[in-house]
């Protein structure tokens, strides 16, 4: 498995793609905030500032041996505004959702993420990312959800 940032123009082309897979292995978990977030998401957020200061939004990608998109991730705002991570079906499990976290910790220096109490798989992946569960709030959709940090 290959983890990859996604620069500017990297994201351009390949945000077609991406949303697509977002769609079709999100399992309706993702909300449309974050979605949208993702979908407006200009450029220039993703690059680095001139200072070297961390960018504000980051997407990784985790590719199969065979060039295959296993998984995607996104988070704004270090996660405040948005984050999430999908990953195709066939390759859950595989460590390939807590890497993509640790992926955008280190390039935007910190990161949340905030996970639905009745998603235990994601909260696993939060843990084996190395993220501890700080807060219960109630979510977007009005579900307990839990605040992960890192």
């Amino acid at each position: 498995m290959q983890v990859k940032l996604l620069t500017p123009s990297q994201w351009s082309a390949a945000k077609e793609k991406v949303t697509r897979f977002l769609y079709r292995y999100g399992d309706n978990r993702i909300t449309n905030a974050a979605l949208v977030a993702l979908r407006e998401l200009p450029h220039a957020q993703l690059a680095e500032g001139r200072s070297g200061e961390a960018p504000s939004a980051a997407i990784a990608v985790a590719i199969s041996s065979s060039g295959k998109l296993m998984a995607c991730a996104f988070a704004e705002d270090g996660g405040e505004r948005a984050c999430f991570v999908v990953v195709a079906p066939e390759f859950r499990g595989q460590g390939a959702g807590s890497a993509l976290l640790k992926a955008l910790r280190r390039r935007l220096g910190s990161l949340t993420c905030s996970v639905a109490s009745d998603n235990a798989p994601s909260m696993a992946m939060c843990f084996r990312a190395g993220m501890k569960a700080v807060s219960l709030h109630t979510g977007p959709t009005g579900k307990p959800t839990l605040r992960f940090e890192i």
